[in-house]
């Protein structure tokens, strides 16, 4: 199961950029019919951890995958398939 973060869902600013959209993200999901779960945060220094510079960015299983740009459900898309790709193991 995939783990998704989601960086700026409700960032301090209120500025629309960063209003995340985890509705999008959600509606991705469910159109691959993926198995995942998402995780809201505006923790700012939870996300320079992760490597995010930039917001709303999207994390996902540990890479950061989307940052500085509000993703549209394609795009979104586009990079869950991506990510199905990649092989996977313990190397990060």
């Amino acid at each position: 199961m995939k783990k998704i973060e989601s960086f700026g869902a409700s960032c301090p600013m209120g500025c629309p950029t960063c209003a995340t959209p985890n509705n999008s993200i959600l509606q991705a999901i469910s159109e691959l019919g993926l198995e995942a779960r998402v995780v809201n945060s505006n923790d700012i220094g939870e996300a320079q951890e992760r490597g995010v510079t930039r917001l709303p960015a999207i994390v996902i299983d540990g890479k950061v995958r989307s940052q500085g740009k509000a993703l549209s459900v394609e795009e979104i898309k586009d990079i869950l398939r991506q990510t199905e790709e990649e092989p996977t193991g313990g190397e990060e």
